[in-house]
């Protein structure tokens, strides 16, 4: 086979390889993008979500960063959807010290039932559950165990409200 008619085969392949992505290239349009009909967008129906007040330390933290995930720190229209949110905290030792029986890598576990609602309804529209974990050193310090704790709820906590903002930007995204 001579030089030209591999670079031929190639030019070949290349074109046929790029006939479907410039065919399917009109069909993709960003998950947030304004749509063109002037319909409020997904931005829009996100800022419209307003999250109902929680009880515990944990789940204010995922509230505040969902809230301002779901705004983008903008201002929120007239709430649409009302969210709740119930959170619960669970700590587990992960690794322990076989020679002295004390705890070295502690594990924060974060469970979050979260119940998306129509505002002037009351009517459930989505409902699901999510849960992240994180692990923190501890040792025998009893204050660097705590902190380090809190520091990693709080890790844990936005992980999960950027969960609970993508899990309902599909739904949203799927049911105009």
């Amino acid at each position: 086979m001579s030089s030209s008619d591999r670079i031929t085969r190639r030019r070949a392949l290349f074109a046929l390889a790029l006939v479907p992505t410039l065919m399917l290239g009109g069909c993709f349009r960003p998950m947030l993008a304004d749509p063109a009909n002037g319909a409020p967008g997904l931005k829009d129906r996100l800022a419209a979500i307003s999250i109902d007040p929680v009880d515990d330390r944990v789940g204010q933290q995922v509230r505040n960063k969902l809230s301002f995930n779901l705004t983008g720190g903008d201002y929120a229209p007239p709430p649409r959807y009302t969210l709740a949110l119930v959170t619960s905290s669970f700590a587990d030792s992960a690794l322990v010290d076989a020679l002295n029986l004390t705890p070295q890598i502690d594990t924060v576990t974060l469970t979050c039932d979260f119940t998306l609602k129509d505002a002037a309804t009351g009517k459930v529209l989505f409902k699901a559950k999510t849960n992240t974990r994180k692990s923190y050193a501890s040792g025998l310090q009893r204050y660097a165990t705590v902190r380090a704790q809190r520091d990693a709820e709080n890790d844990a906590a936005d992980v999960m409200a950027d969960q609970i903002r993508l899990r309902l930007a599909t739904w949203l995204a799927d049911h105009p």
